[in-house]
C-alpha cells in the first residue's frame, strides 16, 4: 500500500504537459489546377509558424513537401515578358532555375532601358541634340540588356535545365499565349498521384483538418465521397482566399465550403484599399480584428444557382457569417464559418497579397509594391489562427446561420 501511495504522490507530481493531449494534425493543401496564386508559398510559411506559435496545440503536414510536387515550394518573382521571365506550364523547379541564371542584374539593367525609353518620349521636338542623345542612350541600354539576357539564357541551356524550342520562344515573347487555367503536359497526372498520396481515404485518417491554401480549380481528390463523409464526422476544413475559385468543383463540396456560393469576380480594382467590418464581434476569429480597418487586398465576390439560374451574392441563410465590406453600398462577404455534420469550417477570402500574409515583405508579386503595414499582417495571422483552432475545437463560439443584417 505505501507503495502505491508513493506512485500516486509522483505521478501527482509530474508536470501536466506530461499528460498533453496529442497536437491535432492538419494537411495543407496549396496545390492547384486553375490559376496558381504566387503567394501560396508565403501563406504556407505562415501556417508553419503558427503551427509552431501554437504550443504543440496542432502541427502541420504540407503536400507540397512531397518529392514529385509540381509547383514551386518557395515564392517565384513574377516578371513581364522576356528573359527571365515565366515559362507557361514550368515546373516549379525549372521556373527558379530561370530566374537563378538571370542573376543579379538583370532587373537592373532592364530600369535602365525603361528608363532610357522613358527619357526618350519625353524629349522635346524642338531640340534634336536632346533628341539624337537619347536616342543613343536608349539603343545603348537595350544592347547591353539584350547582351546580358543571351548570356544568361546561354549559361541556363548548357545546365541541367534545358529550356525546349518552345519555351525560349515563349520566353522571348514570340510563344503561344499562355493559359493560366491549363496545367502543363503531364502535370495533372502527376498531381493526381499527389492527391492519391495524402487525401486518400486511408490518408485521411492521419489527419484532424485540412487547409486548402488558394486552391483553384476542380482537385482531383481520390474519394468525394469518403472525403465529405470524412468531414462530416468531425472534421476540420479550413480556408482562405482562392480556395473558393474552384471552376467545376461539384455541387457537394461547394455546398459543404459555402452554402453553394461560387466565385464570381472581383469587386472592382483587386488592389484598392477597403475597409472590413466585424459581424460577429465575439467570435475568436473576428474577437481582436480592428473593425473597420482599411485593407489593400484582392477582395471576392460571389454567386449562388437557383431555379432560374446565378443569384448574385452569398446564401446568407446558409453561412455564419464573421467579416464583410462595404463595396458601393452593397454587404460583401468576407469570411464566415459553418457546420458540416460535426466538421466546422472556417473560411476567409482575404490572404491574396503577400503583405497582407506576411510582416516585412520587401517585393510582392506580379511587381506590386508594399501597402500594407506590419500590423495587418498581423491581425491577419490572429483572425488565421483563431479560425484554426475554433475548426479544430480548441474554442467555441457562435455557429447560428444567417446572422447577417441581409439574411433578416
Amino acid at each position: 500500500m505505501k507503495i502505491r501511495h508513493l506512485v500516486l504522490a509522483a505521478l501527482a507530481a509530474l508536470p501536466a504537459l506530461a499528460f498533453a493531449a496529442e497536437p491535432k494534425k492538419i494537411l495543407v493543401v496549396g496545390a492547384s489546377v486553375g490559376f496558381r496564386h504566387a503567394s501560396i508559398p508565403n501563406a504556407e510559411k505562415m501556417l508553419r509558424d503558427l503551427a509552431a506559435k501554437s504550443q504543440g496545440e496542432f502541427t502541420v503536414t504540407m503536400m507540397s513537401d512531397a518529392p514529385d510536387y509540381p509547383f514551386a515550394r518557395v515564392p517565384i518573382p513574377q516578371a513581364p515578358t522576356g528573359f527571365p521571365g515565366t515559362v507557361p506550364g514550368a515546373r516549379g523547379e525549372l521556373q527558379l532555375a530561370i530566374f537563378a541564371a538571370a542573376g543579379p542584374n538583370l532587373a537592373g539593367l532592364s530600369t535602365a532601358a525603361t528608363a532610357a525609353k522613358t527619357a526618350l518620349t519625353a524629349a522635346s521636338l524642338s531640340a534634336p541634340a536632346e533628341i539624337a542623345a537619347k536616342v543613343s542612350a536608349l539603343a545603348t541600354a537595350e544592347t547591353t540588356l539584350a547582351t546580358a539576357r543571351a548570356d544568361a539564357l546561354a549559361r541556363l541551356q548548357t545546365s541541367a535545365n534545358k529550356l525546349t524550342a518552345e519555351q525560349v520562344q515563349s520566353l522571348a515573347g514570340r510563344g503561344p499565349a499562355a493559359n493560366q487555367f491549363a496545367n502543363a503536359a503531364g502535370q495533372n497526372e502527376v498531381l493526381a498521384k499527389v492527391f492519391q498520396q495524402y487525401m486518400s481515404a486511408d490518408a485521411l485518417k492521419n489527419y484532424d483538418g485540412i487547409f486548402f491554401v488558394s486552391t483553384t480549380g476542380n482537385l482531383p481528390i481520390p474519394d468525394e465521397k469518403a472525403f465529405l463523409d470524412w468531414v462530416a464526422a468531425g472534421h476540420a476544413v479550413m480556408a482562405l482566399h482562392a480556395s473558393m475559385d474552384r471552376g467545376t468543383t461539384s455541387d457537394a463540396q461547394m455546398e459543404m465550403l459555402g452554402g453553394g456560393a461560387r466565385f464570381a469576380g472581383h469587386p472592382g480594382n483587386g488592389n484598392l484599399s477597403r475597409k472590413i467590418y466585424k459581424v460577429d464581434a465575439t467570435h475568436p476569429a473576428t474577437k481582436d480584428w480592428p473593425d473597420g480597418a482599411a485593407i489593400v487586398d484582392e477582395f471576392y465576390q460571389f454567386y449562388t444557382t437557383g431555379p432560374a439560374g446565378r443569384i448574385p451574392g452569398i446564401d446568407w441563410s446558409k453561412v455564419h457569417s464573421l467579416l464583410d465590406m462595404d463595396f458601393e453600398g452593397q454587404r460583401l462577404p468576407v469570411a464566415w464559418t459553418k457546420m458540416h455534420g460535426k466538421g466546422r469550417i472556417f473560411y476567409t477570402s482575404l490572404g491574396h497579397r503577400d503583405d497582407v500574409i506576411l510582416p516585412n515583405i520587401p517585393s510582392l508579386d506580379y511587381g506590386l509594391e508594399k501597402e500594407n503595414g506590419n500590423w495587418i499582417s498581423a491581425a491577419y495571422q490572429k483572425h488565421v489562427l483563431e479560425g484554426i483552432r475554433w475548426a479544430l475545437g480548441f474554442t467555441e463560439a457562435d455557429t447560428t446561420l444567417g446572422n447577417h443584417p441581409a439574411a433578416k
